[in-house]
């Protein structure tokens, strides 16, 4: 039976868009739902079908790129489907291992327009949001921030935190902010599609979703609003074009459109650090409060400050002669927390070259041996190809005990 989607009610109600629709083929496997839900915090009850169906239709077109499966529908946006071909390459160029067919077969191109020529910018708190804003700031952006990303939606508690965070945000920089509530990652199966797509050495989420999955969530507020502009942070720079694959990439993001508007994928040409160094400035500059959320480890909403990721922030802020502490992370005492870094030291292995190289070299700019923190002498000294060995040292043991428990198991 061939893969086929029909989309066969787009449902706009106040606040809220559900799809629902039915699935044909092979490819049932892969949802767990025949209906999506997308809440927004404003009325996009004036919002046309054929917009309020782009966050759900760019959620599965991957799917049924790589199930060769067909996707009906009764109207789509115009500037919406004049560009998936485009961002469909991005995919194609990323991935050629993989054969990406499949089509969408519309019955009614509709024209929109964003009548207006305002700008949106996803939000979630961190560096690379942060950096976009400080970047944009004069084009006040409404931050725009998704519940059902990396926050559960059955973590009320943690989104509430999320939430208050960035009503904080939008008071400090006098911008508006809309949050939407989603059920893009439930409706679908992540771990059986990741399978799916293991010869590609990413998973599904991180190599094939994220991208257009979240960017497509404005296409309805921009239409509400009139933003003609959408902002999307990178998750990664320049440098690391051809080393990491990634769903959100330039490649893709920038040939994304609906309602005439455009998204840019911005921030590319800078790494972490750089990026710090321009939050730090800005900061510094205008005299703002900004505190960064970082963490994927801790539950809540909040920086945990025991994970890789947070110190790795927390590092990056220190190297730019700025106290972390003034920066969202609660950790009581800095050499305390190095000491606690230090003999973990091989978790900062795995970001060396593109992470953790520049933290040390903008570290060794700003400090003296003698001024640093005495119990992270280590970091500013260390050979960090070094650390990597004692990274790979310490992984073939345990390798090797794993296998010699296995056989012993066996006997």
């Amino acid at each position: 039976m061939t893969n086929k989607c029909t989309i066969n009610e787009v449902l706009v109600q106040g606040n809220s868009v559900t799809c629902n629709f039915t699935m044909e083929g092979q490819w049932k496997k892969f949802f767990v739902a025949d209906s999506v839900k997308v809440e927004y915090s404003i009325d996009i009850s004036g919002v046309p079908a054929s917009v309020a169906v782009i966050p759900f239709l760019a959620n599965i077109l991957p799917i049924a790129w790589i199930c060769d499966a067909e996707i009906h529908i009764k109207e789509l946006d115009k500037s919406f489907y004049d560009s998936i071909n485009d961002f469909k390459k991005g995919y194609i160029d990323m991935y050629p291992m993989l054969e990406f067919k499949g089509d969408v077969v519309v019955e009614n191109v509709v024209e929109n327009s964003a009548q207006g020529n305002g700008a949106i910018a996803f939000f979630s708190g961190g560096v690379d949001a942060f950096n976009t804003l400080v970047k944009h700031v004069q084009d006040k952006p409404t931050l725009l921030t998704l519940w059902g990303a990396d926050v559960k939606l059955s973590d009320n508690e943690g989104w509430q935190k999320v939430e208050n965070h960035i009503k904080d945000t939008a008071k400090e920089f006098g911008l508006d902010y809309v949050y939407v509530k989603t059920e893009f990652r439930t409706f679908l199966k992540e771990w059986p599609l990741s399978e799916a797509v293991k010869i590609s050495g990413d998973g599904w989420w991180h190599g094939f979703q994220h991208g257009i999955g979240i960017i497509c969530h404005a296409a309805p507020i921009a239409y509400a609003m009139g933003k003609s502009t959408i902002y999307f942070a990178s998750s990664f720079t320049e440098k690391d074009k051809g080393k990491v694959t990634c769903a959100s990439d330039p490649t893709i993001d920038n040939f994304v459109r609906f309602c005439g508007a455009k998204v840019v994928h911005d921030g590319y040409e800078f790494d972490r650090q750089a990026k710090i160094h321009n939050i730090v400035e800005y900061a510094k500059e205008t005299n703002s409060k900004i505190a960064l959320r970082v963490c994927w480890e801790s539950q809540g909403g909040s920086n945990c400050c025991k994970c890789e990721k947070c110190w790795r922030t927390i590092l990056g802020v220190y190297a730019e002669g700025e106290n972390p502490q003034n920066y969202g992370f609660d950790y009581g005492s800095f050499s305390d927390l190095c000491r606690l870094i230090y003999s973990k030291r091989e978790l900062l292995a795995w970001h060396r070259d593109s992470r953790y190289a520049p933290i040390q070299n903008r570290m060794r700019e700003v400090y003296g041996v003698k001024n640093v923190e005495s119990n992270l002498r280590w970091f500013y000294k260390m050979n960090l190809d070094k650390l990597q060995g004692r990274f790979d040292r310490k992984n073939f043991v345990k390798r090797v005990k794993n296998k010699i428990k296995r056989t012993l198991k066996l006997k």
